[in-house]
């Protein structure tokens, strides 16, 4: 293995790596206590080591019953959030529909409604998304261009490099699975999403050394085996605002800050001599997001079919990006979740259009075209969960499972939230008991929400 202890300064060393000048003015920020000089000390970093907590337990298959065999890459065009409300809809109401939100989103601004005023409407909408793009940015220096070899390193040793490295640019939790073309390669998706809701390019796997991209077709080496995933938190207070509009300011800098994030990490990986391949749109196009965060052993499926995370529940979102860097693949987990929804069930006594089924067990039967078949869940109702975001006046967002979900609630590491995650994923007995505390501390959601402005939050209203 190639190792290079140098006697660069550290500015010197992270710019060549593409972190560029606002990365190293921040460094001390994660690395307070020394200075950093090479990659060795970054992987010896704490913020290297995912730290877990003991109740939650590796399982050799996800808690989520899942059948490959019915499994098929999806086609991500064809997602209601995409090209697929229309088809379920049929065009006629589909428009209505549309007509329904400018007519909503216009008469709660002039009539001043708390959590849609003209300020919290300018405060939802003031989304900035940096360039994005399959292959990435080229602004660095290759191991090539320098005349030096690519680095070299065990799968755990760049496991802990990745992961210090997405830490330090606010990545929440970092996860790692490698592709089987049995298996964890079918959660990449055959096509993206083009402008609009029409269909993007095809996702090819191919024998090529490189990755490239034409009008039509975006290539991924075989050699690219292994997906980086990593969420990035939302604001906790904010996540309260649901089902307001305000929902989706949280939402929107998650996928602000991914579009940051992504670059630099595809910058990092090119000037260690190795691809990153990452989402071509500001949002989730590349492959599916819970699915590979589930692999990765970065959280449990749920009742919503969204990701739930032991320290965060479902207050963040999940990314991923594909590189022919070897890594340690992780493992799913297990702590609770899936049978604490069986018997919760808050999501759905909350959920304003009723898409979240509240049957006790889990069906492999999906809602539409626009599900992923081989998946034993809570289908949810996903075209009637946007319909009524839309009829509402909202933008893309209700969020009210996340806020009424009893995982996501409380402030991390506090006596409330770590009895609450022991409990359910110890003592199945204590369910009802959990649900009921829960309810004790209200249902989650923020009955005023202009006292988000009076707020003094921490940056990106992280708790």
């Amino acid at each position: 293995m190639n190792k290079y202890h140098s006697s660069i300064s550290r500015r010197d060393f992270l710019k060549s790596l593409g972190l560029g000048a606002l990365a190293c003015g921040a460094a001390p920020v994660l690395f307070p206590a020394r200075a950093v000089h090479d990659l060795d000390e970054i992987m010896a970093s704490p913020a290297a080591v995912s730290m877990r907590p003991s109740y939650i337990r590796e399982v050799e298959k996800p808690t989520v019953d899942i059948d490959w065999t019915a499994m098929n890459r999806f086609d991500y065009s064809k997602v209601v959030w995409a090209s697929g409300l229309q088809k379920a809809l049929g065009t006629s109401q589909y428009l209505h529909v549309m007509e329904a939100q400018r007519n909503n989103r216009l008469s709660r601004l002039k009539a001043n409604t708390p959590g849609y005023t003209l300020k919290d409407d300018a405060f939802v909408n003031a989304t900035y998304f940096a360039p994005t793009s399959f292959i990435g940015p080229t602004t660095n220096q290759t191991p090539g261009d320098l005349g030096v070899p690519v680095y070299e390193g065990k799968p755990e040793e760049n496991a802990r490099m990745i992961r210090a490295f997405m830490r330090f640019h606010g990545a929440a939790e970092v996860g790692f699975v490698e592709l089987d073309s049995l298996t964890t390669e079918k959660l990449v998706y055959s096509y993206d999403t083009g402008t609009g809701a029409s269909q993007g390019l095809k996702l090819t796997f191919s024998d090529a050394t490189q990755a490239s991209e034409t009008k039509t077709e975006r290539i991924i080496p075989r050699k690219a085996r292994w997906v980086i995933v990593y969420t990035i938190r939302m604001a906790d207070q904010l996540v309260q605002s649901a089902p307001t509009q305000m929902i989706m300011a949280p939402t929107e800098n998650a996928y602000n800050l991914k579009s940051i994030i992504q670059g630099q990490l595809q910058l990092f990986l090119r000037g260690l001599g190795y691809m990153g391949l990452g989402e071509a749109n500001p949002y989730d196009s590349l492959g599916s997001s819970v699915g590979f965060g589930i692999m990765a052993g970065l959280g449990e499926h749920s009742r919503t079919m969204h990701m739930v995370t032991p320290v965060y529940g479902v207050r963040q979102r999940v990314f991923k990006l594909i590189t022919d860097l070897p890594l340690a693949p992780g493992k799913p987990v297990d702590f609770g979740v899936m049978r604490f929804c069986r018997i919760c069930k808050k999501c759905a006594d909350h959920c304003p259009s009723g898409a979240i089924p509240k049957d006790t067990e889990t069906s492999w039967n999906i809602r539409g075209d626009y599900q992923q078949t081989g998946i034993k869940s809570w289908h949810r109702d996903e075209a009637a969960c946007l319909t009524n975001i839309k009829i509402m006046g909202y933008s893309e967002g209700c969020s009210t499972c996340f806020a009424v979900c009893p995982l996501s609630r409380g402030i991390n590491g506090t006596i409330f939230r770590n009895i609450l995650n022991n409990a359910i994923a110890t003592a199945p007995s204590l369910d009802k008991a959990v649900k009921m505390l829960d309810g004790l501390m209200g249902n989650g959601l923020n009955k005023n929400p202009d006292e988000f402005w009076d707020l003094d939050l921490p940056p990106f209203g992280w708790e």
